[in-house]
């Protein structure tokens, strides 16, 4: 039974304040009730709602609504000094007492999705600080990956539920994110969460250089690819298909700088790139790069180069760590990489599509299925990918193509059961395309065939599969699909 939330009253006197907030509402769809009773704690005569679907919030009094493309949102990349202006624009024919209400869907429409909802928090505050009013950003919880969740809660001062507005104790603004110190930084958290704490830590503390306070992006550069903590230039990272790195601006990192061995510079970056934190040993370096190479000193020298070459084509010395013998990546916090949105997306689909949420399910698979360009890192040479440095990419290439597969196989499943059997097979196709001998996508075309009461074509798929088994010299390793061949046409 869904609850009944009781509108919340705010304090007249808080109003006359004129607090203006950078609010996030986190709702789940089926409760309807909680997003309009949440609305009521900040009232406002009129609302501009930026949003593409007609029944969002479609009884609201007093709105005007601008669609994701008249705001700038649904362009690559996104030029946010230019969604602010339009914006802007929009507000001119409201009064001055009116707020801005965003659906976050827009998010889902980029491939980059975690990463544009980490600099939309930063938007939201310039937003508020240029136009005097609120705005209240509000996220589908059953669409949230976990990044994005992470990006909403790091991103917004406070959050807004039927009973009332809730200060985020976490959030810094955007002045203590770059040019001030640790000191400062907890100085301001310390404050926030308990005003008396204010006055705790003296000026003479913050003092720029002092140890305990030095600048936090030069103080041990996070060595995990996390959430963003500041606003400084992020990279997305784009690892299916060619391997390559984007700019906030859109651009793309160089690899064939002048004095580099481009190939050999992308394959250091990738084999960085998994082993994580940890890093990796020079010698496992030198000898992924140079493993015919018998003179170790030779190999030694030319990693030296390498490396060298590679923070140059990164943009600095800060990007690549040295500990010891060991080599590791630092990229700037908040970077973005497309496997780990492909995992969650995939993930949380699925548990949409066991809780009946179909419409749902297809929008993250069809979010996942944007995101896989081609096989993991497709453009490293054989050489490196397999060197004698371990099996450190075949098997994840296996693993990421599978689950790409099961995306097509899982939508057309879903697409199935609502009776879009046209759709459903086109979905097996390019299941098809990505991997002729595809078991499962073979299967679900089948069964698409049986509902479409076509006992022939369903012998005739059975067969394709066969012919590309035969094409590659393998083997099925079971008998299940000559069964379901079977099943499906004693059934006819």
């Amino acid at each position: 039974m869904a609850q009944h939330y009781e509108p919340h009253h705010p304090d007249p006197d808080a109003l006359a304040e004129r607090v203006y907030r950078n609010v996030a509402l986190i709702f789940r769809e089926d409760e309807g009730d909680f997003l309009t009773a949440s609305l009521t704690a900040i009232p406002a005569a009129q609302t501009l709602i930026l949003t593409e679907d007609d029944q969002f919030l479609e009884d609201l009094p007093g709105q005007v609504r601008l669609d994701y493309t008249a705001a700038g949102l649904d362009e690559i990349p996104i030029r946010f000094d230019a969604v602010r202006r339009r914006i802007g624009a929009a507000l001119s024919t409201l009064g001055p007492e009116a707020r801005i209400v965003v659906d976050m869907r827009w998010g889902l429409r980029s491939v980059s999705a975690s990463a544009n909802f980490e600099r939309w928090g930063s938007q939201c505050d310039q937003l508020v600080a240029e136009l005097g009013l609120n705005i209240i950003s509000i996220y589908g919880r059953g669409l949230l990956i976990e990044d994005q969740l992470v990006a909403a809660f790091r991103g917004h001062s406070h959050f807004l539920s039927p009973s009332g507005v809730y200060s985020n104790p976490y959030w810094l603004p955007e002045k203590y994110l770059n040019g001030t110190t640790l000191t400062q930084q907890v100085a301001f958290l310390l404050g926030r969460l308990v005003p008396d704490y204010g006055g705790v830590i003296p000026e003479s503390e913050v003092a720029q250089g002092a140890a305990s306070g030095a600048d936090p992006r030069w103080l041990g550069t996070s060595r995990r690819v996390r959430p963003r903590a500041g606003s400084d230039d992020i990279w997305k990272i784009r690892c299916f298909g060619r391997l390559r790195i984007y700019l906030s601006d859109g651009s793309q990192i160089r690899w064939g700088i002048p004095g580099s061995a481009p190939k050999k510079t992308k394959a250091l970056f990738a084999y960085l790139l998994q082993c994580g934190e940890r890093g990796a040993r020079a010698e496992q370096l030198a000898e992924l790069l140079w493993g015919d190479v018998p003179d170790e000193a030779t190999k030694r020298s030319r990693l030296h180069h390498a490396i060298a070459m590679l923070r140059k084509t990164l943009g600095g010395r800060e990007f690549v760590v040295r500990t010891g013998e060991y080599y590791s990546l630092a990229p700037p916090s908040g970077t973005w990489i497309d496997i780990t949105s492909f995992e969650q997306l995939c993930n949380r689909a699925k548990v949409l599509a066991k809780s009946g949420d179909d419409t749902g399910a297809i929008t993250l698979l069809d979010a996942a299925d944007r995101l896989y360009t081609g096989d993991l890192f497709e453009d490293l040479l054989p050489e490196y990918v397999e060197s004698d440095v371990g099996d450190w990419v075949l098997p994840r290439r296996t693993w990421f193509k599978d689950m790409a597969l099961k995306v097509h196989r899982d939508k057309a499943e879903i697409l199935r059961h609502q009776g879009r059997l046209g759709d459903a097979l086109d979905c097996c196709q390019k299941a098809l395309a990505m991997d002729p001998t595809c078991e499962i996508a073979h299967a679900e075309a089948m069964r698409i065939f049986h509902d479409q009461n076509r006992p022939d074509t369903i012998t005739r798929q059975y067969r394709q599969y066969r012919t590309a088994m035969d094409a590659i010299g393998a083997e099925p390793e079971t008998d299940d699909l000559r069964n379901l061949h079977n099943e499906l046409l004693k059934a006819q």
